[in-house]
């Protein structure tokens, strides 16, 4: 009797308290905002897949090189990465970039047609290999390390409305400085139904 009193207590505890037993499944995002002063950021292709990008064609993901888009909601749901490497450099600003002959001019860049889908590709291509061109010493480096944040935050509750029962969203703010420098900001939201194709 003892025991079965002692148990309905620590039920009653547990869930006036709010706790949980069951773990709360935890998602990655990030997202990063350079400052540079009107050049562009390409970034290494080394990141973790994005479901955010399942309206963006394979070609563009499987580039080498990252130029179109810069966040990333970190799939399959759920999936905690032990690590996360982002390797960015400065690039050309639009109009150096259209000099060169490494970007798509506003007039091409909604031309219908085969001719002009084959220029969009040329173009891209050569962008492609410009990037290529940057110097090792120009790649800049950050790790992030999810485990680390999702520890952090293993007692909070995110703030405002979302799905609790899809769990915790922990997402990165990365802004790139002028001077080369970047700062990372972390917010905990509960992952949302808008969140999951966002790019």
């Amino acid at each position: 009797m003892k025991k079965l009193i002692l148990l309905v207590n620590l039920v009653i505890t547990i869930v006036l308290s709010g706790c949980s037993v069951i773990p709360m499944k935890n998602s990655i995002s990030f997202q990063i905002n350079d400052h540079l002063k009107g050049q562009e950021v390409v970034y290494k292709n080394n990141w973790p897949e994005c479901s955010n990008l399942t309206m963006t064609p394979d070609w563009i993901i499987k580039q080498k090189y990252i130029t179109s888009y810069s966040r990333c909601k970190v799939s399959p749901e759920g999936y905690i990465p032990e690590k996360i490497i982002i390797e960015y450099a400065p690039w050309l600003t639009y109009e150096e970039q259209i000099k060169k002959g490494y970007g798509v001019p506003e007039e091409l860049r909604y031309a219908d047609g085969e001719e002009a889908a084959k220029k969009r590709l040329a173009i891209m291509a050569a962008q492609q290999e410009g990037i290529a061109k940057i110097p090792a010493t120009a790649w800049k480096r950050i790790i992030l390390t999810p485990p680390q944040e999702v520890d952090k935050y293993k007692y909070q509750v995110p703030e405002g409305k979302g799905n609790r029962s899809r769990g915790k969203e922990i997402h990165y703010l990365i802004s790139l400085n002028p001077d080369g420098s970047y700062d990372i900001k972390t917010k905990l939201y509960w992952v949302s139904k808008y969140h999951k194709f966002w790019n």
